[in-house]
């Protein structure tokens, strides 16, 4: 009993560690294309002391069971499953050998199939330690074939203006499905539509509608197939047929009587090509001087009344007919003709006269702007605006002397002073009291002063005695239209000035 319990501690002190430190290292996932080569790296990280590999083996799980694809067997060598057989091997040659190593048994594929798909699994089965396993998932891609091409073979404009798909691009059998965009000038719209096919890969298709028109003929359609961050691209050229689109030329107005060498072009853009002309004449038929090539009418002789009328040519093609007309006219004598040189000399001259009348006018906007830059920018250059004067200011200010005005009625009025008997100023009433521009009495006497017990009675001889002036008594003048003062109103007295 003591020596199971011995042996049982040893096995426990062995296994134990190596098993805590086995493990299985693989990549998260692996991916490739269609025909490629693809690495499934497995490595199996062994323990101190190492354990024993008996067996490595490769399965691919389908639908939740495993299905084997390799096994690498230290006593009976390397196998490979028949459908894996011409197409997956060991990639460390150690493992083939007699003695092999089979800690590195990674795998690979020579020529990946979208069957391939599948998670991966790398099992080790050791001694004493057990089995260890991990897994890597495939995810196999496919590259779609692109093809643009016209949605019908023959694309017709018809009047009624109606929308259908010009242009189809196809990406085919690409996993994962493609993006589809078009590039072009042509207004219009796309409609898009994916299919998952049979075997996993998908299909998608793209329309481009608009309006077949003469004016699309010709245009081109770019699609765009972005795939797994590539860019494709595949172009197609709109080949509308419409009928023709019918013109006539070669009446220019002058024609007159006599006149030679007239001829009608009929001008026609149709697709396909115009097969028919036909010419015509509205309530008549084309003169028997008139010869008709192709798309030209050619008149021989000299022009006369008789071929006056409505010309029309008929253009034919496959698609349909059109027609377009002229009237024609004979005048009796020639319209003058400017001369080629003479409107060129006109058009020249009108030119230069418009080139000197901007720069003209530029010149003008630059001298007023700058004008107007400067005198905002010194205000101190204005010219000094006039001072008015008041009417008092010429009679008192102090500092000054001013000569006496010959009239005193000039005192009344500053609209009189400066003769402006026009416009009669109104009646003031005089200031009451009158004013005064001096003291009446701007020095007294001094009173005598007596001094000690002696009384003495001195006149000053320093006292003096202002002069006296005669005043200036003021009359309203006679003003035509100014009444006289209204009554109990005093003349008013203007005081001289006085000189100290």
């Amino acid at each position: 009993m003591e020596n199971i319990r011995f042996w049982i501690i040893l096995a426990a002190t062995c296994v134990v560690p190596g098993i805590n430190g086995q493990t299985v290292d693989m990549d998260d996932g692996k991916s490739g294309f269609v025909g490629s080569k693809v690495d499934l790296r497995c490595r199996f990280i062994n323990s101190s002391p190492p354990v024993k590999i008996s067996q490595v083996t490769w399965q691919k799980l389908v639908n939740g069971s495993k299905q084997n694809v390799a096994i690498a067997n230290p006593s009976l060598g390397v196998s490979v499953a028949p459908p894996y057989r011409d197409r997956v091997a060991f990639k460390n040659g150690a493992v083939r050998r007699r003695t092999p190593n089979l800690e590195d048994t990674t795998i690979f594929f020579s020529s990946l199939r979208l069957s391939d798909e599948a998670t991966y699994i790398c099992e080790y089965t050791t001694f004493p330690a057990g089995n260890r396993e991990n897994t890597v998932n495939l995810t196999v891609y496919v590259r779609p074939t692109t093809q643009m091409s016209l949605s019908t073979p023959t694309l017709v404009a018809r009047s009624s203006n109606l929308k259908m798909p010009v242009a189809t691009c196809v990406s085919a059998n690409g996993k994962p499905p493609a993006a589809l965009r078009w590039e072009t000038s042509v207004p219009g719209e796309a409609t898009t539509r994916e299919y998952r096919n049979s075997d996993g890969t998908f299909t998608v298709q793209s329309d481009y509608i608009l309006v077949p028109s003469r004016e699309t003929h010709k245009e081109t359609l770019t699609c765009v197939t972005t795939y797994n961050e590539e860019v494709f691209t595949d172009s197609v050229t709109l080949d509308i047929q419409y009928e023709p689109d019918v013109s006539v030329d070669g009446f220019d107005g002058n024609w007159y009587l006599n006149r030679e060498n007239v001829q009608l072009s009929c001008q026609a853009d149709a697709n396909p090509t115009v097969s028919l002309y036909q010419w015509r004449l509205i309530n008549g038929s084309i003169p028997s001087n008139a010869e008709i090539r192709d798309n030209v009418l050619i008149f021989k002789g000299p022009l006369t009344y008789d071929l006056q009328g409505t010309y029309v040519c008929d253009a034919t093609n496959s698609i349909g007919t059109r027609s377009a007309s002229v009237e024609v006219s004979v005048i009796e004598k020639p319209l003058p003709q400017i001369a080629t040189g003479d409107v060129i000399s006109v058009i020249a001259l009108l030119l230069a006269a418009g080139v000197l009348m901007g720069i003209t006018i530029t010149v003008l906007v630059l001298k007023i702007r700058s004008r107007n830059k400067q005198s905002s920018d010194s205000p101190s250059k204005k010219l000094p605006q006039p001072i008015r004067k008041r009417p008092g200011d010429d009679i008192q200010h102090s500092g000054r002397f001013y000569e006496e005005l010959p009239n005193t009625a000039d005192y009344v009025s500053y609209r009189l002073a400066c003769n402006k008997d026009d416009y009669p100023e109104p009646y003031s009433p005089p200031i009451n009291p009158p004013l005064s521009f001096l003291p009446q009495h701007p020095y007294h006497s001094q009173p005598p002063t007596a001094t000690g017990s002696t009384t003495t009675t001195t006149s000053s001889k320093n006292t003096y005695s202002p002069p006296s002036h005669t005043t200036a008594v003021f009359k309203y003048p006679s003003v035509q239209g100014l009444s006289s003062p209204p009554p109990g109103v005093a003349a008013y007295t203007f005081p001289k000035e006085q000189y100290v």
